[in-house]
């Protein structure tokens, strides 16, 4: 028979499981509950020097340092707490002669169900912090938040919004939201339609009491719909001003592993990616559009000590250069005709403590840019029409599809400002120079998109793979996704996915073929391939001469023939 010892960090027996006559004449004396079975007490033995070793061991028989511990036989495990601190032993200890191969392999898993528990308990109290660190801050909001699941039902209610819908969150949890709500409530729509909606009217079933209301969807971390959120502010009939606009900036729910690729590209921005997540300096994002520069500046952010705090996103772009200093930098009440009475807080202070992303950064007026490169040195904002300067404690990702360095010549970008911006740099490489990846990408979108779109039993060809092979895709992955979620859609009964679904552009796709039609010379084409293995193995030349089957000193050679510049082949 064998005995469970657990003892602590210093090696005192904590505590003991099993028949205490089981070791007849071992020194049993000695282990109780209390005993100290550490190395300067006992010489080599299971539990102390498994502390000073701090990995799983077996001590047999005469290996014990005392003589009357000769007839043992002790395997034992160390203990970690979750922050890598040694914690205590499990130990099993029993007469020699019933010595065990498994013995030492069940402590270990007996010492690593220990650790998982301790690992829960941890999680667990993180969460219930979060939830109510969440539920503290919900309930002190002047405006009212309801959160409904994918059937419309109540899953949460504010103080705020209770008060103003004459309920209490206990009665309201559980209930259809048109129950509390008129049955025309935008949020139904919401959940129908995907579409946001903002200062909305919504009527209280109960008195035909008005609000306004503001919506959006809400996802979980694999991008599935779970529900939605809707805030409330009291309606103010006959007056001129709109409410202001209470806005929830949306989590970062994107993680460095749930960008998809294997391939040395993608492996390496992934790397380079974790590496600026621990730095508190700026970073610049440089790739086409559809290449997933958003979901990088998302991982950077979940991944980094902010993880916690707002991430903020504004696209350039997309926002026109007559509001994008607003929208920035915020404004005071009357700064300017139609601002909203109370002025707005802007982009900079909503991201406080976290960070915020500047996507096409390349298309910010020049104007803009003076101040933003100021905001930026300063760490201080001035909202419009005050002089007013607000600190803001903030980590800045800047993305573009453009050449900056094209733009500074041509006098569209600041130069001072791209130095400012490019402390940390990541290209994101197009799809056409991750081809390896399309089997795993594809599969992917197929998984998510028909799950979304309700089609099952899914079939992926391989002339549907080959024809995505064969595609230049100017537009990336967005435009990848597209084509599948086309294809998903035309797909027949029998699920399976063939080429002509996705409508893919022919002219398009001759571009992208190495082997078209045309009849090329031969030093073209080897010439293509060379460039196209380098892109593939970034620069690496043993994996380039493995992807083309050739030596080393073939693809040297080559390379000097045809006069290429590796690091430019690189970075395109």
């Amino acid at each position: 028979g064998f005995k469970v010892v657990l003892a602590d960090e210093d090696g005192y027996v904590l505590s003991i499981m099993g028949n205490h006559e089981d070791l007849g004449s071992a020194d049993d004396e000695q282990m109780c509950a209390g005993a100290n079975w550490s190395e300067s007490y006992k010489g080599t033995n299971a539990i102390g020097t498994c502390l000073v070793e701090r990995r799983p061991l077996h001590i047999h028989a005469v290996e014990h340092f005392c003589e009357t511990n000769h007839l043992m036989t002790c395997s034992a495990a160390p203990i970690f707490d979750p922050n890598g601190q040694l914690i205590g032993v499990l130990n099993m200890t029993g007469e020699y002669h019933h010595a065990n191969d498994h013995t030492l392999g069940m402590v270990v898993a007996g010492a690593n169900a220990i650790e998982n528990q301790f690992r829960l308990h941890r999680a667990n109290h993180k969460l219930f912090s979060a939830y109510k660190y969440s539920e503290t801050i919900i309930n002190t909001m002047s405006e009212g938040l309801m959160t409904v699941d994918t059937k419309g039902i109540v899953t949460q209610l504010n103080e705020a919004a209770a008060h103003m819908v004459e309920t209490t969150a206990s009665d309201a949890i559980g209930c259809h939201v048109s129950q509390i709500l008129s049955k025309a409530t935008p949020i139904l729509g919401l959940l129908t339609t995907g579409t946001s909606y903002e200062n909305q009217e919504v009527v209280f079933e109960k008195n035909n009491r008005k609000f306004y209301s503001s919506g959006r969807l809400l996802y979980d971390d694999f991008s599935n719909c779970i529900g939605a959120v809707a805030v409330f502010k009291n309606y103010q009939k006959g007056t001129k001003n709109q409410p202001r606009r209470v806005v929830i900036p949306l989590p970062a729910r994107y993680m460095v592993d749930d960008i998809i690729g294997n391939c040395p590209l993608i492996k390496e921005t992934k790397r380079r990616a974790k590496i600026a997540s621990a730095s508190p300096s700026t970073v610049l994002l440089c790739g086409e559009s559809g290449t997933g520069k958003e979901m990088f500046a998302q991982s950077i952010h979940t991944l980094g000590p902010r993880r916690d705090k707002p991430f903020v996103a504004i696209n350039c772009s997309a926002t026109p250069e007559t509001l994008i200093e607003s929208e920035l930098f915020g404004y005071t009440d009357g700064a300017f005709t139609g601002a909203s009475k109370g002025g707005k807080a802007g982009k900079f202070e909503m991201a406080d403590g976290g960070t915020l992303f500047l996507d096409e950064i390349g298309d910010m007026p020049m104007y803009t840019q003076v101040k933003l490169l100021r905001v930026i040195q300063e760490r201080r904002v001035s909202r419009i029409g005050s002089s007013t300067e607000i600190p803001v404690n903030i980590r800045i990702i800047a993305a573009t599809h453009k050449d900056l360095k094209k733009e500074m010549a041509a006098g569209n970008f600041r130069e001072d400002l791209f130095y400012r911006l490019n402390v940390i740099m990541l290209q994101i490489p197009p799809l056409r120079k991750r081809l390896n990846d399309l089997p795993i990408l594809v599969e992917s979108l197929v998984k998510k998109l028909s799950t979304r779109l309700g089609r099952r039993d899914i079939k992926i060809t391989e002339p549907f793979l080959r024809a995505c092979h064969a595609h230049p895709w100017p537009g990336n992955i967005r435009e990848l996704e597209n084509a599948i979620e086309r294809a998903l859609n035309m797909v027949g009964e029998d699920g399976i996915l063939t080429p002509e679904l996705m409508e893919l552009d022919s002219s398009d796709q001759e571009k992208g073929n190495v082997c078209s039609g045309l009849v090329r010379p031969l030093k073209d084409m080897e010439r293509d391939l060379l460039i196209q293995a380098l892109e593939q193995s970034e620069g690496n030349i043993v994996q380039a001469s493995q992807m083309l089957g050739i030596s080393r000193n073939t693809i040297y050679r080559k390379i000097k023939e045809f006069d290429l510049d590796i690091a430019r082949v690189i970075c395109g």
